[in-house]
């Protein structure tokens, strides 16, 4: 059986997140903030920001959050000794951690699978791969709320059970390399756009309440686009593929998503919504949606080398 990952919004409504507490620690500013906005966009009514381990153990104890996502790369304690420390309160009580089984999301770089591993035997619970994506980050919050970890006290290993493996970079539907087209069907191709449409509409709310496109937003866009591509071409969708090709085209063609129009990307978004929330057989409208999205942004790139 085909197992489909879905976004937390497609389970958890905006309203039912509103009371959690989210704690990040991370010493990089613009990580911390885009972690904290798009966990806003997502309805986290509570976020805060600690700068390293120390801070968070601090904070943890004054506030008493629901999930902690902390960086694996911190100074004066990383995110690693702070994990380690949260679980040995389950033993030894410490006044500093209030909750010693608190669901740890660890943000990080690709490890190695030796790294990985010494990083569950500290206790975490799950990962996010950096560069991440809203399907990645979001996803974790759906794993941690919806499918708890059973909390092992025993003399060699404190923390959430470490049995269940997580897939730590993919969102979308799971199939071998190997299965017949004929695997992919209508439902799960609608599956897929579903989730899709959830990640898009998180994005969209992320440039809502950072105000604007910037650097980290844009790089963001780039690699959802990246992903949706991925996942489209998985599922053989060629409309919503062929999409979000040309966007990474565009963005190709004027030397990075850094230096991208926003006026493009929303001309995308639109697009994309469009196409997600109709019905796949239409293919009439599926055809119109990407000529127009293509003339729009063939439009843009011709500007953009006479600008240049």
């Amino acid at each position: 059986m085909t197992q489909v990952r879905t976004l937390a919004s497609v389970s958890l409504r905006p309203g039912d997140l509103s009371g959690l507490k989210v704690l990040v620690a991370d010493d990089h500013a613009t990580t911390a903030r885009l972690i904290s906005d798009l966990l806003r966009a997502a309805g986290v009514g509570h976020v805060e920001i600690a700068i390293d381990g120390l801070r968070a153990r601090e904070m943890l104890r004054a506030w008493d959050p629901h999930i902690l996502f902390t960086d694996w790369n911190m100074p004066m304690m990383d995110g690693l000794e702070l994990t380690r420390s949260i679980r040995r309160a389950a033993v030894a009580k410490d006044p500093m951690i209030p909750n010693p089984q608190i669901p740890v999301i660890m943000l990080t770089a690709m490890r190695s699978a030796r790294e990985v591993e010494n990083a569950r035997r500290a206790g975490v619970n799950e990962f996010v791969i950096k560069p991440f994506t809203p399907a990645s980050v979001l996803s974790r919050v759906q794993l941690v709320l919806s499918k708890p970890r059973p909390f092992i006290i025993s003399d060699k290993y404190v923390g959430p059970d470490r049995r269940r493996r997580a897939e730590i970079s993919y969102s979308g539907p799971m199939r071998r390399a190997v299965d017949p087209e004929e695997v992919m069907d209508a439902v799960e191709r609608q599956s897929t756009r579903e989730t899709m449409g959830v990640e898009l509409a998180a994005l969209r709310r992320i440039i809502k309440v950072r105000g604007s496109m910037d650097r980290a937003t844009l790089q963001m866009t780039y690699r959802v686009m990246q992903h949706t591509r991925f996942r489209a071409r998985q599922v053989r969708d060629e409309m919503v593929a062929q999409i979000s090709q040309l966007l990474i085209d565009y963005a190709d063609a004027m030397g990075g998503p850094e230096r991208c129009d926003p006026a493009v990307l929303e001309i995308h978004f639109d697009a994309m919504a469009t196409l997600l929330a109709a019905p796949e057989t239409d293919e009439v409208l599926a055809k119109r949606v990407l000529h127009e999205l293509d003339a729009a942004v063939q439009k843009r790139i011709a500007r953009g080398y006479k600008a240049a």
